[in-house]
C-alpha cells in the first residue's frame, strides 16, 4: 500500500473514531440525564403510614403551602402521636427527597432558629429500636421567651441510602449536586424529626416507630 493511500486510510479511521466517540458521548449524556430525572420514591407512600401503632394514636399535622414550597420534598409525613396510657405525646416529621441538595440547610438548628426559637444546646446520642437497630441522633433543645414561653426537644436523624446518621455533612459536597446511580438506584435522603416538650416522649416514640419508618424507605 502506498504512503498516500495509508495516509488517507488512517485519516478516515481517525475521523470515524472521533465521530463514534461523539455519538457515544451524546448517548451517554442523554442516558445519565434521563437517570437524573428519575425520582426514587419511598417503598410505600408516607400517606399510608398507620395512624394507630401499638398504644400510639396519630392525627395529621398538615404543613402550609409556604413550608411545602420551601422544603420541596418528594414525600413527607407530619403527624402528632399520643399515648394516653403512658401520658406521652410527640410530633413526627419525616421529609424525603431523591435530590439530596434540596435537604441542605433544612435541619433543626437552622429551621427552628429562623422560626423564632432560641437554641439551648445539642447533644450527640444513640437510641435502640425494638428491632435492635442502633441509630445515631442529635437531641436539640430550644425555647421561646415572653408570655408564649415554650420548651421543645427535637430528636433528629437522617437516612442516607438506607444508612442512618446524625451528621448532615453525610450528604453535602459537590458529589450530591445531582442524583447519581449507585448499586442500581438513585441516592436519597430522608430526615426524621421527633419533637416534644418531653425528651422522654420524643425518645420513646423514636424507639418504637423508627423500625416502621425504615421499612417505608428504599433498600
Amino acid at each position: 500500500m502506498s504512503t498516500k493511500r495509508r495516509f488517507f486510510l488512517l485519516s478516515g479511521l481517525t475521523i470515524l473514531f472521533f465521530l463514534g466517540s461523539g455519538w457515544l458521548y451524546q448517548k451517554s449524556a442523554h442516558y445519565l440525564n434521563a437517570l437524573s430525572d428519575i425520582k426514587v420514591m419511598p417503598a410505600i407512600p408516607f400517606d399510608q403510614f398507620p395512624y394507630q401503632i401499638g398504644p400510639w394514636q396519630g392525627v395529621d399535622r398538615p404543613l402550609s403551602e409556604t413550608v411545602l414550597k420551601v422544603a420541596a420534598n418528594d414525600d413527607y409525613l407530619s403527624r402528632y402521636y399520643v399515648d394516653n396510657n403512658r401520658h406521652l405525646q410527640a410530633t413526627l416529621y419525616v421529609a424525603y427527597t431523591a435530590e439530596p441538595r434540596k435537604m441542605l440547610g433544612h435541619r433543626p438548628r437552622v429551621c427552628y432558629v429562623n422560626s423564632g426559637w432560641i437554641h439551648d444546646g445539642t447533644e450527640e446520642q444513640r437510641f435502640e429500636t425494638s428491632g435492635v437497630h442502633r441509630i445515631p441522633c442529635q437531641i436539640h433543645r430550644f425555647h421561646k421567651t415572653g408570655l408564649d414561653y415554650q420548651d421543645v426537644v427535637v430528636l433528629n436523624y437522617y437516612v442516607v441510602n438506607g444508612e442512618t446518621t446524625s451528621d448532615h455533612k453525610a450528604f453535602s459536597g459537590l458529589r450530591w449536586r445531582r442524583p447519581k446511580m449507585g448499586n442500581g438506584r438513585l441516592d436519597y435522603v430522608a430526615q426524621v424529626q421527633i419533637s416534644s416538650a418531653s425528651e422522654s416522649s420524643a425518645r420513646i416514640l423514636a424507639e418504637e416507630l423508627s423500625d416502621l419508618i425504615l421499612q417505608y424507605l428504599p433498600d
